[in-house]
């Protein structure tokens, strides 16, 4: 009898110290989930507003003789809401095309998938009666050095659909001084004004002369191509999506 109590306290030991970390991290996580959404959140607005150059709320404190900059979280949802409109678009048509065996299991019907891909938000700006010109986020894996990671960016194109407006990296994996540049504004302002049709060349070994070319990071080619890999597969499927060429 004392060696079976022995057992269950034993075992009951072990279901303790196995919880109390899993509750904890599970926490941590409820705690922290809604902050991580509303950062990327306000940083996706944060770069919509900055391409077409609207204004919002940047606070500024002083702290040990240094100024430190933060933005209005409400100010910027207020600005984003009051001059972006947002549409959702269909997935573009080589994704929805069924194959033969797709076409023979419809005469079943089914209900959606769990999980299907929906439509790419796109977000536009009318000032004063004006089209300012439109954008999107595009998420892609494998693209620049690290293969192996998502690379976030939202792409902005002026009314002629072919004209680079510019590009804000959302998200990236690169390495810190070498591909992680591509969040510098020295690299990020070559792209406004550059056309991405019929696509765009980043270069190397030469300065970018052509309307279409953009200068590589020293050091980082594999990014650089990447980026340009990105951005012009980007554009061919926002291209479908609006039905400006057909494939």
């Amino acid at each position: 009898m004392e060696e079976i109590k022995k057992i269950t306290l034993r075992i009951a030991s072990i279901l303790l110290i196995t919880f109390l970390p899993c509750a904890g991290l599970l926490m941590v996580y409820f705690y922290t989930a809604p902050k991580i959404a509303e950062y990327y959140d306000i940083k996706e607005k944060r770069a919509v507003l900055d391409i077409f150059k609207i204004p919002y709320r940047i606070k500024e404190k002083k702290l040990f003789g240094l100024t430190l900059r933060s933005y209005d979280k409400k100010d910027v949802r207020e600005s984003f809401n009051k001059n972006i409109t947002v549409e959702e678009m269909s997935p573009p048509s080589w994704e929805m095309h069924p194959t033969v065996e797709q076409a023979q299991e419809a005469t079943v019907e089914k209900a959606p998938e769990k999980g299907a891909k929906a439509g790419k938000k796109i977000y536009k700006y009318v000032k004063e009666g004006k089209f300012q010109g439109i954008g999107f986020v595009e998420s892609k894996l494998g693209y620049g050095y690290n293969k192996s990671s998502f690379i976030s960016i939202f792409i902005c194109v002026e009314p002629d659909m072919e004209t680079l407006k510019g590009i804000e990296v959302l998200d990236h994996s690169e390495t810190p001084g070498l591909g992680g540049r591509i969040t510098e504004e020295s690299f990020k302002k070559q792209f406004a004004g550059k056309k991405v049709k019929p696509n765009l060349s980043i270069v190397k070994e030469r300065k970018a002369a052509n309307p279409n070319e953009i200068d590589a990071i020293t050091g980082a080619t594999n990014t650089s191509k990447g980026i340009e890999a990105f951005i012009n597969d980007a554009m061919k499927e926002f291209w479908e999506l609006q039905k400006d060429i057909k494939w």
